[in-house]
Parts: C-alpha cells; sequence; structure tokens
C-alpha cells in the first residue's frame, strides 16, 4: 500500500496545474489524506520481514482483506483534498456525475479494485464534471463521509460530496493544451 502511495506521491509531484503548484508540501498531505483513510492500526499485523511465502497464505491474505475493509470514522465531515483517478460510475449527459475516485489508474477495470478504505465515491450530481480518462489523473476536494457503498465494479468506503473536480496537469504546455475531445457521444450508450 504504501509503494503504491510513494508511485502516486512521485507522479504528483512531477505535475502542475493552473491553481495548484505541486509543492513538496503539498505533496505530504495529499499523500496523509490517502493514509488517513486507513485506521493507523490497520496493516499493523505485517511483519517487516514479510516474504511471499507468507503473502500468499491464506491466512494473511484473510487479514489484507480484512484490514482493507476497515473505515476510519475519525475523518467524518472533515474536509479533504485527495488525488487519483477517476471511474465513472453514473453520466448525465456527456458528463460525469457520480464516479469512484481510486489512487491508482485502471483500478476496478483492469486489475482488482483497492481495498474498501482506498475507494470513494465522489458525487457530482449538482455539478456534473467533463469525463476524464481513467489514466488522467485528477484531484478531489471536498468533505468526506464514512460509510460503504456497492456498484457493480466495486465498493466503496467513504463519499464526497459537491465534491470540486480538477485535472492534473504534467506541464504547463499540457495544461494550455488542455483538450477533452474524447468521443462526445453519450458514453454509456
Amino acid at each position: 500500500m504504501i509503494k503504491k502511495l510513494i508511485a502516486t506521491g512521485l507522479i504528483l509531484l512531477s505535475m502542475s496545474t493552473y491553481s495548484i503548484v505541486v509543492t513538496d508540501e503539498y505533496l505530504s498531505t495529499i499523500e496523509e489524506n490517502w493514509l488517513s483513510l486507513e485506521p493507523a492500526d490497520a496493516y499493523d499485523f505485517i511483519p517487516e520481514d514479510l516474504t511471499y511465502e507468507m503473502y500468499m497464505s491464506e491466512d494473511f491474505q484473510a487479514k489484507l482483506a480484512a484490514a482493507g475493509s476497515r473505515l476510519n470514522d475519525s475523518i467524518e465531515g472533515k474536509d479533504i483534498a485527495l488525488a487519483g483517478f477517476m471511474v465513472p460510475i453514473e453520466y448525465q449527459g456527456i458528463n460525469i456525475s457520480k464516479f469512484l475516485l481510486v489512487p491508482e489508474a485502471g483500478q476496478c477495470i483492469h486489475v482488482p479494485p483497492p481495498p474498501l478504505n482506498q475507494t470513494l465515491l465522489v458525487d457530482v450530481t449538482a455539478n456534473p464534471t467533463k469525463f476524464r480518462d481513467m489514466y488522467m489523473p485528477i484531484i478531489v476536494y471536498g468533505r468526506i463521509s464514512v460509510g460503504s457503498q456497492s456498484f457493480d465494479i466495486a465498493d466503496s468506503g467513504y463519499t464526497i460530496n459537491d465534491a470540486v473536480v480538477e485535472t492534473l496537469h504534467f506541464s504547463d504546455e499540457e495544461y494550455a493544451n488542455e483538450d477533452y475531445s474524447y468521443n462526445l457521444e453519450d458514453p454509456h450508450d
């Protein structure tokens, strides 16, 4: 889990956007926010000398699954900023009204979904957002609610309603050339 966060952090460190300057301090905050979704002791059972055999054991996999389903009730109602990737759930015309925010690109589609405590439902029904490719990093700002919901492709442990969604860019040039010229037909037909 930590390796995934570090990889995401390295990607974010190399990005800039019109309204956000990704400083080391801001990057640390975003990483801490993902970590705050997991209860502090959820993964304490993982030994420092973890071997492949231990990792693959049924007992260890059961403990991982149980830890991944634990939610952190202490973050209820807090404002949060999280960078991740969009997995669309519901549309309003060509825009997205609900999506899952996941920490790695392609999760829920090409690989097993992330744990419950690393998957968020983002509800922007009041102000639908443009579709972003599942490999385009975004940042979501909003107030978090704790509670799981089930969807066909994954379950979420948290919800952010009325979120602000921004695309993260790798360079100022990319930002200047931002183009949402995807097929503008209704994507869910």
